[in-house]
């Protein structure tokens, strides 16, 4: 099973681009040429760093730029609430780190003003773009994820037995329901180009398109990316009416619908995100059909290499299909290969421009 930290691989060379970035990720590790470490920081958002999502990831890719060079030394600060999101950044300050990597939408504000208060302090942040930047010290790093999750989509639809699936979000904003907008777009495709008829709980997507900064609908949220018991719930709840396969994007709160899973038993199964999975999880591997991921650590450890390599550059990267920044990736649950086929053809479809991602483009199932 392929883990989506392998990107430099997949792109068929050395080196990771990053917007205006590119780092080398050559396989030989770089010996330490200076007695002090580079300092290089992670503060996660409210999950902690063992969500198995996209906390977990961003520490891997950091941990993952110092076995390339062994001067980087790696730390995290984990933040139990919001509250916590401004002094972990002030306290890493206070400790030289030469990268602060802050991992989530909500550290926006925070990030915000670390960076504009000190223009020498290098950021890179998760799923976010901060604007009102003064200082050209903060890479971001977004996905559109809606690629991948319109694959998803497609896998949980031609899957299914019920003719149901779900999703639900840990909040109501654009990194997590781009996501949803894209799950929903691959079942009404597949809907409409294989004849079947799969019916979508959980999100109902605003007229016109998504994008990194605005995806509108109605849908449910948990409110938070911590209450697995909250997640066990609404997966419960989803299994009562008829789903056979969920998909929360929600972090940690996604292991309580791992718990329900296993409580239904079989027949019913779980589309994780973020990060493969059989890989974070690989106990649970045989509930997962598929994983809906970013790449999370091969960017977050592109940005920690460049820091201590002093080429940063602050910017914007976007992982898409084409460059490997998402994917779809199975998991312990068996499919077709007649599936996986048609999936890989929606996938090119995708790369090419000619298969939308934007599910008012499909009728409703």
């Amino acid at each position: 099973m392929r883990n989506i930290r392998r990107l430099g691989t997949v792109l068929g060379a050395a080196s990771l681009v990053l917007g205006t970035l590119t780092v080398s990720v050559a396989a030989t590790t770089v010996s330490a040429s200076a007695a002090t470490k580079f300092k290089a920081c992670v503060v996660t958002d409210t999950g902690g760093i063992n969500d198995k999502s996209f906390n977990a990831s961003a520490w891997a890719g950091a941990e993952a730029a110092a076995k390339q060079d062994k001067n980087i030394d790696p730390s995290y600060l984990s933040s139990t609430s919001s509250a916590d999101y401004s002094p972990n950044i002030k306290t890493f300050e206070g400790e030289g780190c030469g990268i602060i990597v802050t991992v989530g939408f909500l550290m926006d504000p925070a990030t915000l003003a670390g960076a504009n208060a000190d223009a020498k302090q290098k950021f890179a942040i998760v799923d976010d773009a901060p604007v009102g930047l003064k200082h050209d010290n903060v890479l971001a790093l977004q996905y559109e994820t809606d690629q991948a999750g319109f694959l998803g989509g497609m896998l949980a639809a031609g899957k299914s037995v019920t003719g149901t699936v779900a999703t639900y979000g840990g909040e109501d904003f654009s990194s997590v329901t781009l996501y949803m907008n894209g799950f929903v777009a691959g079942v009404r495709y597949y809907d409409k180009t294989y004849n079947a008829k799969v019916k979508v709980l959980g999100w109902t997507p605003a007229k016109g398109a998504c994008s990194l900064a605005t995806c509108n609908g109605k849908g449910t949220f948990v409110g938070n990316f911590t209450d697995q018991t909250a997640g066990k719930t609404i997966t419960t709840g989803d299994f009562s009416d008829g789903a056979d396969i969920v998909f929360p994007v929600a972090g940690s709160v996604g292991l309580g619908s791992v718990a329900a899973a296993q409580q239904a038993g079989a027949g019913h199964s779980i589309m994780w995100v973020d990060s493969n999975g059989c890989v974070s999880d690989a106990t649970d591997c045989k509930w997962f059909v598929g994983t809906v991921a970013k790449g999370v650590e091969p960017s977050v450890e592109a940005a920690v290499l460049a820091a201590a390599k002093g080429t940063f550059k602050g910017g914007s990267y976007v992982g898409t299909l084409a460059n490997s920044g998402t994917l779809l990736e199975y998991g312990g649950i068996k499919v077709p290969s007649k599936l996986k086929s048609e999936i890989a053809t929606a996938k090119a479809g995708i790369i090419a421009g000619t298969i939308s991602v934007n599910p008012n483009k499909y009728p409703v199932g």
